[in-house]
């Protein structure tokens, strides 16, 4: 028993790749959700931005009084949609309309515009607390008995629908992990297969090409994934009601553009790995990471700064901005423009780089 013992930790230890990924994939994970989670800063996390047509004291009183609460930021009405929706800085824009501090003084209640997106509910929902607390600050500075001088009216930026559900802002998520999972195990230990039952040589000096076979292996793993988002999504949508947007054009470009990159990652993995083995905590560190990075398991807003910034190498992230505009946001084709080219050149980029490491580590020309 000794013998065996002291035998398998030989073997264990003799593939440092195993052992190091083996470390350092839970260390990634542990740091990142750490981050994302427990993170905290004096500068406040939320940003917001405000749309001053009035420009008179108490608007500017009400923005002074907003940013001892949170990260004020002035645009323009133009630019509202850009802060909010384009750049995902904050879950909404203030619109300070003109006659603010007239009406203010007159004792004549305001309307005041919330310009809101509907995948950062959570933010809106914090946005809108501090509204409140903004208003009876400076109401307490003014006249500490009079009457509640402001209305919010909010709108959404991008559709009709002011709520979503809990389903909807995690269970696409949760769809696109899974599909990780499969296809890039699916795909990277499918090399290792090959190699372990002898097939992989003869694959390779098939007059075919490199290239071609591992277009049609990897083909096979593309089909399975779109198959499997589809699955999941439309699951999602009839037992928990979640959108799937008004475009079902949209919907199927996102899935095949997603699926895309994961499979080529696999791909990558593969060319990587040595063994089944090293392929195995390989694979499962990508997918906890770039789940962590994109936003996979929470908001991105829920992230701190420097996750964001980091997370847009991550082509997760992008996936989740297209399924984000689809779902939450019902924004059409031409609004996944952006999410759909970034994950199609992502695909492009790793597939070579997967197929130069592939020809490398085979010494094939």
């Amino acid at each position: 028993m000794l013998f065996t013992l002291l035998k398998d930790l030989r073997l264990i230890f003799r593939d440092r790749w195993f052992v190091f990924l083996s470390i350092v994939g839970p260390i990634l994970i542990i740091s990142i959700i750490s981050a994302a989670l427990l993170e905290t800063g004096a500068r406040p996390a939320l940003s917001i931005a405000i749309v001053n047509e009035d420009g008179g004291p108490v608007a500017r009183e009400f923005e002074k009084v907003l940013s001892d609460f949170a990260t004020v930021v002035e645009v323009s009405r133009k630019d509202a949609v850009r802060f909010v929706v384009d750049l995902n800085r904050g879950p909404m824009a203030v619109v300070f309309p003109r006659n603010l501090s007239e009406n203010y003084r007159h004792g004549r209640p305001t309307e005041i515009t919330l310009l809101t997106d509907p995948a950062q509910e959570d933010a809106v929902h914090a946005a809108k607390t501090l509204l409140l607390l903004m208003e009876k600050r400076a109401q307490a500075l003014a006249d500490p008995f009079a009457q509640q001088m402001i209305r919010l009216q909010e709108r959404n930026l991008t559709g009709n629908r002011l709520g979503i559900t809990l389903f909807e802002q995690n269970l696409p998520g949760f769809c696109i992990m899974f599909v990780l999972v499969a296809v890039i195990f699916n795909a990277s230990l499918g090399v290792h297969n090959e190699r372990e039952w002898g097939t992989l040589p003869r694959l390779l000096a098939a007059p075919a090409g490199l290239h071609r076979i591992l277009i049609g292996a990897l083909g096979a793993r593309f089909i399975l994934g779109v198959l499997e988002m589809m699955i999941l999504l439309v699951w999602s949508h009839f037992a928990f009601g979640v959108s799937l947007g008004s475009s079902p054009a949209a919907l199927v470009v996102l899935t095949c553009a997603v699926v895309l990159p994961t499979v080529t990652t696999g791909l990558l993995v593969a060319a990587v790995s040595r063994t089944r083995e090293q392929a195995q905590p390989l694979g499962l560190a990508l997918v906890m990471v770039l789940s962590g990075l994109g936003g996979l398991w929470w908001p991105e807003s829920m992230a701190p700064e420097w996750i964001r910034s980091v997370s847009r190498v991550a082509y997760t992230t992008w996936a989740m901005q297209g399924m984000n505009d689809l779902v939450l946001r019902d924004r059409g084709l031409p609004a996944l423009t952006q999410p759909v080219v970034v994950l199609t050149g992502y695909g492009i980029a790793t597939f070579a780089l997967g197929l130069w490491l592939f020809r490398l580590r085979h010494s094939l020309r």
